[in-house]
């Protein structure tokens, strides 16, 4: 335990479920699908004990949510991604060669050996190889063919001033370097790669000598060693006990579908307490901590719903400007936000994810035409007016709760993902956990929850979307 576990540990003792929620923050350290790896230089190259799809010797994945291999660490199902871990030679250069995907967003993050970000490139920051162009940039063109890219993949921490087109991965105490590749909805008819395929790699050794394929994932020790490092269901079953015996069977869901920022893990468990351990938690970790393999360039928020307080959970807000390009729009545009979404997921025993729903998808209307309306039942449950010619996107609740016992309950993930400089309502903005100052902040665009049945539902009538 270092010194800084030990003074939380010490400063959390005001209540038992305080206790619980600390310890378990130390037991876990972190709750993500790509987990510890074993690795080091005596890890036998092509090491894959959890017997991993892979896309060749260097990447593993596509990890999707539809697959129940990788469905873990709450993957949209509008997203896909592949990891690679490998060990960079003394004096060695790492380069990715690669053309921009046929989709809305891709992204390159790096990652210490527990899940920590060390560094990021968005495509928007990806200058294009000579002749080329980067169709992400807002007024490109989207269909152009010349769209290839250089990478370099630097065995270091980030400086203050970043080089150009360069991600730094620096490996942490003999530990792979860990790097995720991910794309965001690719065009209709694209693959999850957006019909680009995978950046190529070639690495330059000391001496001058290129190595491609085999040779070089050899000579880098890649593996395909992601371990899911969950809640285990025991701790999960105290935690939900920490607001009380009345409380358990829907803890931490309310009436009111309540969203709070996603800040580190210790304010994350914390949500299961009472509102006082909610703030004692967040004075002791008042920093946003990007644990848990997510995307440095989106920022998440959650809630929780379930069924014991109505049939319907109804969502409804204003869903921020995105580009359109689902179609294969030819130019590409800009908007508030590069990507939205909302997700049904499962809780931290599984961290699986069930549904989402993404920007371009949803039916709108309203007198601006941006407000939407979306409603979670189980099949028989659903409402007739629940469906896309009332201006509402139905999604089925997941049949198995939580996915730790709970059928009734369940949780939602959001993501705001790029904002516009001029766009200060997104979760990005929002400086707390509590779901008080995200209301505040993001006015018509938080997410607004409610339970009700079915009936009530109905009684709402067919809206006709624009």
């Amino acid at each position: 335990m270092t010194s800084t576990h030990r003074e939380i540990d010490s400063k959390l003792r005001v209540g038992t479920a305080l206790v619980l929620a600390t310890a378990l923050f130390l037991l876990v350290g972190f709750v993500a699908m790509p987990g510890r790896s074993a690795g080091n230089g005596g890890t036998p190259t092509g090491y894959n004990p959890n017997d991993l799809p892979v896309a060749s010797c260097f990447w593993t994945g596509a990890f999707t949510s539809s697959n129940p291999k990788t469905n873990v660490a709450y993957p949209g199902t509008e997203i896909t991604y592949w990891g690679a871990k490998f060990i960079t030679p003394p004096g060695a250069v790492l380069t990715l060669k690669g053309r921009f995907p046929h989709a809305r967003y891709s992204s390159l993050n790096a990652y210490t050996d527990d899940g920590v970000s060390t560094g990021s490139l968005s495509d928007r920051q990806i200058r294009p190889d000579a002749g080329s162009i980067n169709p992400g940039i807002p007024g490109k063109d989207r269909r152009a063919k010349n769209r290839s890219y250089t990478v370099t993949v630097i065995g270091e921490e980030r400086p203050a001033v970043a080089a150009p087109n360069t991600l730094y991965a620096a490996p942490v105490d003999g530990a792979h370097q860990d790097i995720l590749y991910r794309v965001y909805i690719p065009d209709k008819g694209r693959d999850g790669a957006g019909g680009t395929g995978l950046p190529t790699p070639s690495l330059r050794l000391q001496d001058g000598t290129v190595l491609t394929g085999q040779a070089l994932c050899d000579e880098m020790n890649s593996i395909h060693d992601y371990t899911n490092t969950l809640l285990p269901q025991g701790v999960y079953s105290n935690l939900i006990q920490g607001k009380g015996p009345t409380e358990t069977a829907t803890n931490p869901a309310s009436p009111t579908v309540r969203f709070g920022k996603y800040f580190n893990l210790p304010t994350s468990l914390a949500r299961y307490l009472t509102p006082e351990e909610l703030e004692t938690a967040w004075a002791l970790n008042p920093e946003y901590e990007g644990t848990q393999y997510d995307n440095s360039d989106a920022r998440y928020m959650t809630g929780a719903f379930s069924f014991d307080f109505g049939q319907v959970v109804v969502l409804k807000g204003t869903l921020p400007t995105t580009p359109r390009t689902l179609s294969g729009e030819k130019k590409m545009t800009s908007g508030q936000l590069v990507a939205w979404d909302m997700c049904i997921v499962q809780s931290l025993v599984t961290t699986k994810t069930h549904r989402c729903v993404f920007d371009e998808q949803l039916p709108l209307r309203g007198r601006d035409g941006r407000q939407y309306t979306i409603a979670i039942s189980r099949p028989e449950n659903r409402p007739a007016n629940a469906v896309v010619r009332c201006g509402v996107w139905w999604m089925p609740a997941d049949p198995a709760g939580d996915g730790a016992g709970r059928p009734n309950v369940g949780q939602l993930l959001t993501r705001n993902v790029l904002p516009s400089s001029r766009f200060k309502q997104s979760s990005w903005d929002v400086e707390t956990p509590f779901s008080a100052d995200a209301m505040k902040t993001m006015g018509a665009y938080y997410p607004k929850g409610s339970h009700m049945s079915k009936k009530q539902f109905e009684r709402s009538g067919c809206r006709k979307k624009k």
